[in-house]
Order: C-alpha cells, then sequence, then structure tokens
C-alpha cells in the first residue's frame, strides 16, 4: 500500500509485474542496520507510522520474526532482537531508515540502516501500476487494510498443471533415510505410499490434495523462525514452482503454516478453504506436508466481463444485516475463487470475490451472504 505526500493511501496492483518482489529488491542493499524501539501499545504512534506520508507498506496476513524478514535484507537483520512483525514501512523520501510494526501490541520499531538510493522504490510507483483507493483502520481492535471504493477485478481462466503420483514420491519417499520397499495400499478415493518405517504419501483422488506424513525425530520447533524456516525446507523438497506461491498465514496454536497461489497480487481460495501447500509440525515425532495436485499454470484469456466487488465497510453491513457478528469477523480480502471449467478437467475458472475470515475459518463473501 502506498501513502503519497498527501496522506492518500492506496493497495498497489501490478497484472505484470510483481510490485512486491521489486519492492523487496530495493531491500538489498541495507548496510550497517541498527534497531531502535520507538514505541509499545500505543495506537497513535502505531498509525503515526503506518499511515506516514511518502511511503510503501508490505503486509503480512500474521506475524512474521525479524529474522525472516533478514531472507529478503541480504541477512542484513540476523543480528537485530528477533521481535514479531507484522508490517513493514519504506520511507520513499528518507534513505536511512525504516520502520517495522506489529499489530498484536502496536509495537514500533526503527531499523537505521547506511544512506542509500531511493530511485528504484520510486521508480516501483511509476509502473503501470493499478491504484485501488485504501486506508488502514481499526476493525475489532485490530489493524485491517478497508478498501474504500467499489473494485473492478477481472475473472481468468487457467491451464492447470497436473504431476503424476510418481514424482511425488519420486521426491517424498525416494533418496531419504528410508529401507526396503515402496509399499502401496488403494482404498476409495486414497492411494497410500509407504517406507513400511516412518514415511507416508496420501493422494486423496476426491479433493486432488497429497498428504505427506513423516513420524522421524524432528526439533519439535515452538517459535516462529524454526517453524517458517523448517516449513520453508519442505516446499522447496516438494518441487512445485513457487513463483507465484506466497507465505498467507500462521497458526501458533496448531502450528500449521499455509501458502497459497497469487494471482495479481490476490490470493486464490479453494472451496474447501484450502491454499495451494500447508505444513504442520504434530509433535516430536510427527509432522505433515499437505499440497494440492493440481496448481494454475498458464493464464487463458476470459470473455466475461469485469466483477465489482464492493468496499469493505459495504461488505461488512451487509453480512451484518444477513446476521452474522461483526465480532467473529477476524479479516476480510479480495481473492480468487477456483471453479472447475465445465468444458475441460485441465481448465479452472477463477473468480473474483471478498474472502471472510469468520470465526476462524476462510468464507467467500457471496457464500455467506447467499447462505439465507
Amino acid at each position: 500500500m502506498h501513502t503519497d505526500s498527501n496522506g492518500n493511501q492506496t493497495i498497489l496492483v501490478n497484472r505484470l509485474v510483481n510490485s512486491v518482489s521489486e519492492i523487496q529488491k530495493t531491500m538489498h542493499d541495507y548496510k550497517n542496520v541498527h534497531l531502535k524501539k520507538l514505541s509499545t501499545k500505543s495506537q497513535d504512534k502505531y498509525f503515526q507510522i503506518a499511515n506516514r506520508p511518502n511511503s510503501i507498506m508490505l503486509s503480512y496476513v500474521s506475524p512474521v520474526s525479524v529474522r525472516i524478514i533478514s531472507n529478503i535484507t541480504n541477512k542484513q537483520f540476523k543480528k537485530l532482537p528477533n521481535h514479531q512483525i507484522t508490517r513493514i514501512v519504506l520511507p520513499t523520501n528518507k534513505s536511512n531508515s525504516i520502520y517495522l510494526l506489529n499489530d498484536k501490541n502496536f509495537a514500533v520499531y526503527q531499523v537505521q540502516v547506511k544512506q542509500h538510493s531511493l530511485k528504484r522504490l520510486n521508480n516501483v510507483l511509476n509502473m503501470n501500476i493499478r491504484r485501488v483507493p485504501a486506508a488502514l483502520q481499526l476493525f475489532n481492535g485490530q489493524p485491517m487494510v478497508y478498501v474504500k471504493a467499489q473494485v473492478p477485478m477481472q475473472p481468468y481462466k487457467y491451464l492447470i498443471d497436473r504431476q503424476s503420483e510418481d514424482y511425488y514420491v519420486s521426491r517424498l519417499l525416494n533418496n531419504r533415510d528410508s529401507q526396503g520397499n515402496i509399499n502401496v495400499k488403494r482404498r476409495r478415493n486414497l492411494v497410500t505410499y509407504s517406507d513400511q518405517n516412518t514415511l507416508q504419501l496420501t493422494f486423496n483422488s476426491r479433493t486432488r490434495i497429497g498428504t505427506f506424513s513423516d513420524f522421524r525425530n524432528n526439533k519439535d520447533q515452538q517459535s516462529v523462525t524454526p517453524v517458517l524456516d523448517d516449513s520453508y525446507n519442505q516446499l522447496v523438497d516438494l518441487g512445485l514452482p513457487l513463483d507465484n506461491v506466497h507465505f498467507f498465514n500462521y497458526d501458533t496454536d496448531s502450528r500449521t503454516v499455509s501458502y497459497r497461489t497469487f494471482v495479481e497480487g490476490f490470493p486464490i481460495f479453494r472451496t474447501n478453504s484450502f491454499g495451494t501447500i500447508s505444513t504442520q509440525i504434530l509433535n516430536a515425532n510427527a509432522k505433515r506436508l499437505q499440497f494440492s495436485l493440481d496448481n494454475p499454470e498458464v493464464p487463458i484469456p476470459s470473455k466475461q466481463g469485469y466483477t465489482n466487488l464492493p468496499d469493505t465497510e459495504t461488505a461488512i453491513r451487509r453480512l451484518v444485516a444477513r446476521g452474522y457478528h461483526e465480532k467473529e469477523i477476524k479479516d476480510l480480502q479480495i481473492g480468487y475463487g477456483w471453479q472447475r471449467d465445465k468444458s475441460s478437467q485441465l481448465l479452472i475458472n477463477l473468480v473474483p470475490d471478498w474472502y471472510v475470515n469468520y470465526k476462524g475459518s476462510w468464507r467467500s463473501y457471496s457464500s455467506l451472504i447467499n447462505r439465507y
């Protein structure tokens, strides 16, 4: 989200270029970094920095650690205190500091860096970007980005990539510590491969989801940094193209990390709310990896016209009018719903919609509104 010199805020949407990746590239040359806590538990100070004129803000759906952020700064932050962070504010007119924010306790940290050029950061704003009017406001006691106007969204058709079961068996069960042959069991819509020891891989032909269970000893990580590091390593093991797959959420209670495929910066949701990949640490002797067997690969022009989504306040007001409790709404995000295309099993339709985190699960706004 960009805040201009007058304080006007817009979400940056670029169909051709990943704006977030372009912004992250400008963070590689930070040097001589020092962190200073400016405030905690002060909403006024938090919003003063979050809504700072002449800045770009990057946001996470759930907190990550400073060590995780260090991965996009060429490890320059690795020696800083490992605070949890929800948002990064990058001034476009001040080249010797950035700000890190935590939505949970309204903490504000200033990271001073060696003076560097802001040219590349400002160049992002001059790309062919669509701007959606927005504002960071409080909702149920927590900061949330409100879309301030009706949003026209382009539906898509996508050709999906379907890897064979053998591909994942080879990647996940072979070349490990396993001994002996791979055992195969079939029951209804489930096929289970195992090394008869500590590794098991199950495919569900109905949901098109694979589940890999690893019962070897692990470090039973508890804090966010090692959990996210381990989760990323599991993604690499899976071998899926990760260009458009992004971290989406970390549930600290279940230690489940979720990733979704993004289109134009908006996440894809399937009918069961599953994303693209999730990882979970169950205990010191078990962890689980779930992944979709079908993934969007090639966009195909859609003949459908744009879909107009209501602004955030209108969406919330209509949900409340339908009987949903505002206090049970945790978040709202614009996204794409995954629908099968009737003309081909290899085609999907991506339908724009609001997605509502209601009572802890993501559900489409349309399904909630049309329920009664």
